[in-house]
């Protein structure tokens, strides 16, 4: 019988912990009523020991069970706790493992589920796929009530071995995931099959903090080394290294696929000889990084992302020597390099074999390995992907992760290699390393949730169940400097940035330009928090009225507009000037308040001595004041008001609060405007521009940043003054990019704003999202902005337009021209009406796919409905459809056939090249006969009036 509580419980020669009591229960219960769920439990709190009461739950009830594991070194390492158990030693077991794997020491019994208990490995049931009797096999064990035990859950959701456990439940069997880390990359669930999932099927959460005061466990003291990394590597290097990760992710890898790879291509066979000086440097690199925290460690794991990349680390660690301080200071480190199939050692930095004084050439095996690595023999375990789920060398302090991982999942599987407490070397806690910036995302988009800022985090963190976060939140809590070594990195991070920055942000003077002597600059008057204002008045006489010309000076640091890290060599004026006259307004970025008011005096605000020194009248000032206290939504951020002291200032607060402050929202709009022009590189934008799309955002330099910045918080503010500053309806705007490794200092760009920020992290997402970003594209209300400025080409082809060729906008343009000639008059904004007469319509009506039509018009027509549709052909419905229909019913003599132009112009820009030119074609056809119709109907209508005349100059007399 099984002795049991909520506290207490023995399984075999053990005594369960607290929390492992209780998640007994909870388990042995999910078993009895054959309930599919998960049991989330931290690494190193003991899974094989809840397999085995699992296991020997089932057996009691009399259910079999079915224990999968993702490896066979699992699976021994869980069959030697069931051999513990005497109810498993004399259960019926049978094994699913290779045929050269030998399992315990007595006979075993293969390839069968006609058992109670069946330890199988994940690959072993899927190579029986196409057995019929073991598909028979599938269904007796799922009838009979049986457990999938699913050990390291988030290896196992693989296709084939979903069939396997789909072919389970369907029998009547239930599904249980044991695992530290519930989540992967591809998103399968591996209890899918069973109709449950791992987010809401919760059977038992063992938490992080619970685990660890059993003393099980140690703490994770992180040692973020990416800066030490880099300053060994140089800036050259890491840029290259940077390159190659983007350059993967061109190549349609996922993040995780080529931060995996993103040391690997440097050290290929065919590398070239720049590459192999790179990889010379990442190796010495991390050679100095693990002499520096070797002193006190007893057993390092260093964790590369290729074979390559292992090999000729391992090499060069084993010629170092023991740092000073170190109980075997001099000594050559004794070093194992582990792959999948490989095992090399050495030892005084010669290869040899495993055990001492053994030549080198005879196999290792993987657990020998690990028990020499147990018992002392080895300082430094290299490896890549072969010492993470299920190793347990309890005493490895020091991990080192020299690669980039993105996925949480891995990074806490490897961590967890070091969390294992180790009483014989007094271990207290283990020294976790990145090289690669991997802690510094995972931090923050874990950190992100915690502030309940979803859309901060990547779209694998959004998906954790709340107890696996909380986990993470506590892992990073016991280690007190994490959060300043975060923000040193990124500090790090900035610095390394702008120190390649040599663009110029700001709008210099023209030894072309003219402003007049010194003494004519206008003069700045405060007017609000960090704006100062200047303006003058002038007489026209072909209206015989006064005008004004003013211009608004923006402190960029005291009104707001740049955070508190800004760089001190940013642009720190904005000015923008209103011609009243001429209704214009134009805007600079300026080094300097001088260089402001060069520009100021360029466009013709000049100092009037006579204006300056005129006292504003009381009158005056009452009007100011009421207008002051119209705004109260913008007194937050434009009071204090100062106090006018002369008419041209007082004119000036007037002329920008008057109408609702219209005036000062239409200035600072056009002075966003040149922000963002200035942030992104583009000109001629408009400032009902909804989108800026970041391409390669981890690389914008600092500045282009904090320009970007400042943007939104300029239109954040626009939208407290003016809500409908931008035209007659609010405008939307946000920030996008398609990087889900998006870095939070980028992120931080709309900071403190109610402006989005939005990563387009799926394919999916992107292919729904293409129509809008095509239209904005070619309405030029979107606009792409990469580390060098605009990036036209790569939004482009995001936006799936065909070429991206100075042809190409050649052709674009010619369709835009082309649609403006066929217009009708009376078209509606961002429409395009197009007259058809009743032949014309009836002919669109009756045409065959592919052939050309004889009237122009009609043709023309026919290709823009066509190109509005989803396969180029001429669709069944759609409003232009319907209105031909409803022509035809009625017998109109002719119809308006309306289309959106934006969507047109987005539509052409996807075409392949032979299309738009046939498009092209139709349309000029089109264009000439519209032409010469209208030219006839004019003359047909003028000559009745001729003659009206003539008739009249040659009446009888």
């Amino acid at each position: 019988m099984i002795s049991e509580s909520e506290n207490h419980r023995t399984v075999g020669d053990k005594v369960a912990e607290p929390y492992q009591a209780r998640i007994m229960v909870s388990l042995r219960d999910a078993i009895r009523r054959g309930r599919s769920g998960a049991v989330l439990a931290p690494t190193g709190s003991g899974k094989s020991l809840l397999a085995a009461a699992g296991a020997e739950d089932a057996v009691e009830i009399g259910k079999p069970i079915l224990v999968l594991h993702p490896d066979v070194s699992l699976l021994r390492q869980n069959y030697a706790q069931f051999e513990a158990v005497p109810a498993l030693r004399d259960a019926r077991t049978a094994f699913y493992v290779a045929k050269t794997e030998v399992i315990g020491d007595g006979e075993m019994a293969r390839n069968t589920l006609d058992a109670d208990l069946i330890p199988a490995t994940n690959m072993s049931l899927v190579n029986k796929l196409e057995d019929e009797e073991f598909l028979r096999g599938l269904d007796e064990f799922g009838r009979r009530g049986g457990v999938a035990l699913i050990d390291e859950g988030h290896k196992a959701a693989a296709e084939q071995l979903s069939a396997v456990l789909e072919r389970i439940a369907r029998a009547g069997g239930s599904g249980i995931v044991l695992t530290a880390t519930p989540f992967r990359t591809d998103g399968k669930d591996p209890l899918d099959p069973f109709g449950a999932s791992i987010e809401h099927d919760l059977i038992d959460v063992a938490t992080y903090d619970e685990v660890l005061a059993t003393g099980r466990t140690v703490p994770t003291r992180f040692d973020l080394a990416t800066g030490e990394f880099e300053a060994h590597l140089g800036a050259e290097a890491v840029g290259l290294i940077e390159s190659a990760f983007l350059a993967l992710l061109a190549e349609n890898k996922s993040v995780d696929q080529a931060s995996q790879q993103a040391f690997s291509r440097f050290f290929k066979a065919d590398a070239s000889e720049g590459d192999q000086a790179i990889a010379d440097l990442i190796v010495t690199a991390l050679v100095r990084i693990w002499a520096k925290r070797a002193v006190k460690a007893v057993l390092a794991m260093i964790h590369c992302d290729s074979v390559e990349f292992a090999k000729a680390l391992s090499q060069a660690l084993s010629e170092q020597r023991m740092p000073k301080g170190h109980k075997r200071a001099g000594d050559f480190p004794r070093v194992a390099f582990v792959v999948a199939g490989e095992i090399r050692v050495w030892r005084n930095s010669e290869e040899t074999g495993l055990a001492e004084g053994e030549p080198a050439g005879r196999k290792i095996k993987r657990d020998d390995l690990l028990d020499a690595a147990r018992a002392g023999a080895f300082d430094i375990l290299v490896n890549v992907n072969a010492l993470g789920v299920g190793t347990d060398v309890p005493q490895t302090d020091l991990n080192i992760l020299a690669c980039q991982e993105r996925s949480i999942g891995p990074v806490k599987q490897i961590s967890g290699r070091g969390e294992r407490a180790h009483r014989p070397t007094g271990k207290t806690h283990q020294v976790f390393v990145d090289v690669g910036n991997s802690i510094l995302r995972i931090f923050n988009d874990i950190d992100a949730m915690r502030r309940n800022d979803p859309e901060r985090s990547r779209r694998q963190v959004r998906g954790l169940a709340a107890p696996i976060r909380e986990q993470f939140e506590a892992w990073f809590d016991k280690d007190p400097s994490l959060r300043a070594q975060i923000e040193q990195r990124q500090r790090e991070i900035r610095l390394r940035l702008g120190e390649s920055d040599s663009e110029q942000y700001d709008d210099p003077l023209d030894s072309t330009m003219a402003w007049g002597d010194e003494d004519t600059l206008p003069v700045p008057k405060p007017f609000a928090a960090g704006l100062l204002a200047a303006g003058m008045r002038r007489y026209d006489s072909e209206t015989r009225r006064f005008s004004s010309r003013l211009a608004l000076f923006c402190d960029l640091y005291q009104a707001g507009l740049y955070g508190p890290e800004a760089l001190p060599d940013l642009p720190r004026w904005l000015v923008a000037t209103h011609d009243e006259r001429l209704n214009v307004q134009q805007a600079f970025v300026c080094q300097s308040l001088d260089v402001a008011r060069k520009y100021a005096a360029f466009v013709g605000i000049r100092y009037d001595d006579e204006y300056e020194n005129t006292p504003p009248s009381e009158r005056q000032r009452r009007f100011l004041r009421s207008l002051q206290q119209e705004k109260p939504q913008a007194q937050p951020w434009l009071e204090p008001f100062a106090e006018p002291e002369s008419a041209t200032q007082i004119s000036a607060g007037i002329d920008l609060l008057k109408n609702r402050a219209s005036l000062l929202a239409t200035m600072l709009a056009a002075g966003a405007t040149r922000l963002i022009e200035r942030a992104t590189g583009a000109h001629g934008l408009q400032p009902t521009i909804r989108s800026v799309v970041l391409d390669r955002p981890n690389q914008l330099t600092p500045q282009r940043r904090e320009l970007l910045a400042a943007y939104c918080r300029l239109r954040h503010r626009l939208g407290e003054i003016a809500p409908h500053a931008f035209g007659r309806r609010a405008a939307p705007f946000s920030i996008t990019t398609y990087d889900p490794s998006v870095l939070p200092e980028v992120r931080n760009i709309v900071a403190a704003t109610d402006i989005g920020f939005f990563v387009i992290e799926d394919a999916e997402k992107e292919e729904a999202l293409k129509p809008r970003l095509a239209e904005g594209l070619m309405s030029s209300s979107i606009v792409a902005v990469g580390p060098k400025g605009p990036s036209d080409a790569w939004i482009r082809q995001k936006a799936g337009f065909a070429r991206h060729d100075d042809a190409a906008h050649a052709r674009e343009s010619s369709f835009r021209t082309l649609l403006s000639e066929l217009r009708d008059s009376d078209s509606e904004d961002g429409m395009i009406a197009i007259t058809l007469t009743r032949l014309e319509y009836r002919e669109i009506a009756s045409a065959k796919p592919g052939r050309e039509l004889t009237r122009a018009i009609a043709d023309m027509a026919r290709e823009l409905i066509a190109l509005l549709s989803a396969d180029g052909t001429m669709p069944a419905d759609g409003d232009q459809v319907e209105t031909i229909r409803s022509g035809i019913e009625t017998n109109a003599p002719e119809i308006a056939v309306s289309f959106p132009i934006g969507r047109l112009r987005a539509r052409f820009a996807q075409q392949i090249v032979p299309n738009q030119k046939r498009i092209l074609k139709s349309l000029e056809k089109a264009a000439a006969f519209k032409k010469n119709r209208e030219a006839y109907l004019q003359a047909a209508q003028q000559a009745p009036e001729r003659n009206a005349g003539a008739g009249q100059s040659f009446s009888p007399a």
